[in-house]
């Protein structure tokens, strides 16, 4: 229990304002590590005719930024018009969804809409005699002009300076639809239409979400958002926990940022099962310590998204146990890209520290023939060989779903498994590789006693990477 007595309902209410694992983040209080994009994002908005795509890997917080950032934005006359995009989803569908929001009308009933004193535009009739519904506004869309028309309108109506988030880009099947909202941001621009779009996707480049217009491409500001930093990861935990009066052991902040890998949902989810924990112990808590952690994780393990515990599985139910071994090697970095030979080692470390039953290393030849078996349909498809796999570099590999690997790295540590190379006597280091030579993460200081590989021998030129130094991929072509 908690020092100071709390009721359940209560205590979940209060949770819940302080961690979100289920849903976007809707207020800058409580996003943490995000402060640089949220100032980029500001400043940018200053220009007029200026939109925001906010991108990168699945699970680092594109939504939650984009909420945070579109309420702070967003005129306080009004919300912000938020529509989820689906892989059916066309330019008209999503604006006439915006309309419909904007009226704040009903898709399951027709309603009429009055007013004191009736306002009719082209598409949008607000008056005591016409009763508009989500299909018939569909029926009105044609062409690209009318789209903007529609949007015009809905400025006009929704308030000072309207926000929209389209969020889930990437789902978009068709990508001639997509690349049409290139397009319409052109025209909108040209037409001065008051209005701003926050697009949210999973992807490497604009261009491979929207389709390369090359006017268009100018009116955006762009944000490729990475993992959070260490600091970021941790300060997420303490914060929670601090609002009920408790601390959390400093190690156990440590693992909740390594296991984490970096990704809010993970830290959200793990410390929201530590503090459940808390709260059902019958004994009083004021510093949260490794038991309750442990609790924890195996609570989050079990709340995982069947999408990522589906790869694991196939990759682990194989005829022999190394491959699990093998897949929790794979994780052994901060670095998504790693070479075989970095993964080996890691391996290698894994094994000596699991003493029962005398096991010893497979071979370095049945490694990577098992690494091998991970790229393929029938172990998950976890891996894939990396971009950094030239021939000068051969040998690197990659997760195919960046989010999954920090689920690995959970399971790994369930079974008493610490990753990230933990080595006690570690000294404190400072990263300075730009965070372009670290796919998916941001340098920051790394707490004491996690360093980034495991120890190699010294000369092996191939692998060149020393003991206690960061294992960067080779530089990009």
């Amino acid at each position: 229990m908690f020092p100071t007595p709390i009721e359940r309902f209560e205590f979940g209410e209060r949770l819940n304002t302080l961690l979100s694992p289920a849903r976007p983040i809707q207020s800058i209080e409580y996003l943490q590590g995000r402060a640089r994009e949220l100032d980029k994002i500001e400043k940018s908005l200053f220009a007029r005719g200026r939109h925001i795509f906010i991108y990168g890997d699945r699970g680092v917080g594109k939504s939650s930024l984009a909420a945070a950032a579109a309420n702070q934005c967003q005129s306080a006359d009004s919300s912000y018009i938020d529509v989820s995009c689906g892989p059916d989803s066309t330019l008209k569908s999503i604006v006439a969804n915006i309309a419909y929001q904007a009226m704040n009308s009903s898709r399951i009933r027709k309603t009429k809409l009055t007013t004191n004193a009736a306002i009719e535009y082209r598409f949008l009739k607000l008056g005591g005699s016409k009763e508009v519904t989500h299909n018939d506004l569909y029926s009105e869309i044609h062409t690209l002009l009318d789209a903007v028309a529609v949007l015009q309108e809905v400025a006009s109506i929704h308030s000072e300076r309207p926000i929209v988030v389209l969020d889930e880009f990437d789902r978009l099947e068709n990508k001639a639809e997509a690349h049409l909202f290139a397009d319409l941001v052109k025209q909108l621009g040209d037409k001065k239409v008051n209005i701003t779009f926050f697009f949210t996707g999973v992807g490497k480049t604009l261009e491979e979400l929207l389709g390369a217009h090359p006017s268009a491409i100018r009116q955006f500001e762009t944000i490729e958002l990475l993992k959070l930093s260490w600091d970021a990861r941790w300060d997420i935990a303490k914060r929670a926990a601090n609002a009920f009066g408790v601390e959390i052991d400093e190690q156990v902040c440590v693992r909740i940022a390594a296991v984490s890998d970096g990704y809010p949902y993970y830290v959200h989810l793990i410390t929201e099962k530590l503090l459940w924990r808390v709260w059902e112990d019958p004994a009083l808590i004021t510093e949260i310590g490794r038991e309750h952690y442990q609790l924890a994780l195996r609570d989050a393990i079990e709340s995982i998204n069947p999408e990522l515990k589906r790869p694991y599985g196939m990759a682990v139910n194989q005829r022999t146990e190394d491959f699990e071994k093998v897949l929790w090697a794979t994780a052994d970095s901060d670095y998504l890209d790693r070479s075989l030979k970095q993964m080996y080692s890691s391996y290698e470390y894994i094994i000596s520290q699991q003493r029962s039953g005398n096991r010893v290393a497979i071979t370095y030849e049945a490694f990577t023939a098992i690494v091998r078996r991970l790229k393929s349909p029938n172990c998950g498809s976890v891996l894939i060989t990396t971009l950094y796999n030239q021939a000068s570099k051969k040998g690197w590999v990659s997760y195919r779903e960046p989010l999954l690997r920090g689920f690995v790295r959970m399971q790994a540590e369930a079974h008493g498994l610490e990753l990230l190379g933990e080595r006690p006597e570690a000294p404190r280091q400072v990263m300075h590789a730009p965070s372009s030579a670290m796919r998916g993460y941001r340098a920051s200081a790394v707490p004491k006693g996690v360093h980034f590989g495991r120890k190699r021998e010294i000369g092996d030129e191939d692998d060149p990477v020393l003991e206690n130094e960061p294992e960067a991929p080779p530089p990009k072509p």
